[in-house]
């Protein structure tokens, strides 16, 4: 028969109470990060101590086991790292969506359209002015509002060049800041590698410190894509922007250049916005160089006078009746008209705005020809939305307006025709120009200066409303993602008081188990023996 310690009781008791003490202390904690982020609930692991009388030689006949009580093994976070893992996945896709989104929207604001104020609006103003100009050359008032309009138009496009210089100083400046702030959280989870190395290797569990990384790693993806390994030991070495930035305890920092390799994260978004600035500001650069420089074929009515060199498309005919093929230069000063006497008009072809502009006269005399309406503040025979401007010498000299097509010969001095208005009605047509576009920028091809502002904004707003849409799908799909992840991980207080109530139970009873077999003991102690005292 089995021996029994006599105080075997009050050590079976008294593991009793240590151990619901310690579950008792852990769900403290637990309570205490109800609120904290990142924290997981932790859980006490009991397990009954080791019987005694096991089998061996010396075993006592005796039947059943005597237990000796309950000891905890671990004390362990409840975490399910598979959603760990789809949570940081699509987290980073979030964060990009997010800096994508914010973007969008602001190079909407840009543009502003539709609106009274937008670059739409001060076209139409421009286009009208011209209109106005066509029905009365000399009028002074118009010709002022030409210039006017011109300088606002420049004005409008100048300030959008600005708001788009800005917006992409923004995003680098953006850039430079989350790579320090991710830098700062790969140092503290190499310091937290550390900690859990040293922690764990003395057997315990490094709950805290996991949390602490756990939650910075959420952080780092919500800035860069992050590919995490854990070793057996519960040491992580993370690969971000395809830079291995924690190797165990050793950091390698990112830098700026790195945002350029990050595939997901802030870090991408903001290389993904850098390129959607450029490709608004190509567009618009590509819609005014094509009506600057873009080909237009224009009739002239005969009589025309050139005003530079220039390629016939139809045969003309000089004043002194030498035919001109299609395709030959007609000499600057020709006066033409069509070879064909049915024709009353010659067709010709310019470059653009400027082209059409360059074959008018202005009010002055004698005629002067071959000016361009709008030049580039930097000499580029490239137009863009950072250099266009209206010529200096028009901005002073509102004579100087091409509207003419035509000037006489009075006596011996040339003079031109002040109500002819040719140029002015054939720039006013070039609102309705089919122009052709580069093909890689927009959707648009081919069509007027409307028709390609319309398509451009029309697909700025389907790339706005499309990353919105990413945006609030990832959004969903993360906050439901997290809220499976607090099912396992968060710390419900309900059902922390429902074990609060089940330790403290289990404490008193053990308590006073102990103190029963204390009562047997005294009796045992003091209470027999005493015969014959």
């Amino acid at each position: 028969m089995a021996v029994f310690s006599t105080f075997h009781g009050l050590e079976t008791s008294k593991r009793a109470l240590f151990t619901q003490r310690v579950a008792l202390n852990t769900m403290g904690h637990n309570i205490a990060n109800a609120a904290t982020e990142g924290y997981s609930r932790q859980r006490v692991n009991m397990t009954a101590t080791r019987p005694m009388d096991a089998p061996a030689f010396a075993r006592s006949n005796a039947p059943g086991q005597i237990g000796t009580g309950v000891e905890y093994s671990s004390v362990v976070r409840l975490r399910d790292n598979y959603l760990d893992m789809q949570f940081r996945r699509e987290n980073q896709s979030m964060g990009e969506w997010g800096v994508r989104d914010a973007t969008m929207r602001s190079l909407e604001k840009i543009i502003n359209e539709p609106s009274e104020s937008g670059l739409r609006a001060v076209m139409d103003e421009f286009w009208n002015s011209w209109e106005v100009l066509n029905r009365d050359p000399q009028l002074l008032s118009a010709r002022v509002d030409v210039v006017g309009t011109a300088v606002n138009l420049v004005d409008t496009l100048k300030h959008i060049d600005t708001s788009l210089n800005t917006l992409a100083a923004d995003l680098d400046n953006n850039i430079g800041r989350k790579v320090t702030e991710a830098n700062n959280i790969i140092e503290n989870i190499a310091i937290l590698n550390g900690l859990i190395r040293k922690t764990e290797g003395l057997g315990n569990n490094a709950n805290d410190y996991r949390d602490k990384r756990d939650l910075l790693i959420d952080q780092l993806s919500t800035l860069v894509d992050v590919e995490v390994t854990e070793t057996p030991d519960g040491i992580l070495s993370i690969t971000s922007a395809g830079v291995q930035v924690v190797n165990h305890e050793a950091v390698v920092p990112l830098a700026a250049a790195n945002a350029a390799g990050a595939t997901a994260g802030e870090l991408a978004g903001y290389e993904a916005s850098k390129a959607e600035v450029e490709t608004l500001r190509q567009q618009l650069n590509a819609m005014v160089n094509t009506l600057m420089t873009g080909t237009v074929e224009v009739q002239v009515q005969n009589g025309y006078v050139a005003s530079k060199d220039m390629v016939a498309l139809v045969d003309v005919r000089l004043e002194n009746g030498t035919v001109i093929p299609a395709g030959e230069t007609i000499p600057e000063g020709s006066r033409i008209e069509a070879a064909d006497p049915a024709q009353s008009f010659i067709r010709l072809e310019v470059n653009g705005f400027n082209g059409l502009h360059q074959l008018g006269y202005g009010l002055s005399n004698p005629p002067s020809g071959n000016r361009s309406f709008f030049t580039t503040t930097d000499g580029s025979a490239t137009f863009t939305i950072a250099n266009i401007q209206v010529n200096p010498d028009i901005q002073k000299n509102t004579d100087l307006i091409a509207a003419s097509g035509k000037y006489d010969i009075v006596g011996t001095d040339a003079q031109v025709i002040r109500g002819n208005s040719d140029i002015a009605h054939a720039i006013a047509g070039l609102r309705d120009k089919v122009f052709t576009y580069p093909q890689n920028v927009t959707s648009l091809s081919q069509g007027t200066t409307d028709d390609y502002f319309r398509a451009l904004t029309g697909d700025l707003g389907i790339r706005a409303a499309n990353t919105t849409r990413n945006y609030n799908n990832q959004r969903d799909l993360v906050d439901a993602i997290n809220m499976r992840r607090q099912e396992v991980s968060g710390v419900s207080l309900d059902e922390e008081m429902s074990d609060m109530i089940r330790f403290q139970h289990a404490y008193n009873a053990a308590a006073r188990n102990m103190t029963a077999v204390d009562e047997m003991l005294d009796r045992i102690i003091n209470g027999m023996g005493i015969v014959g005292r």
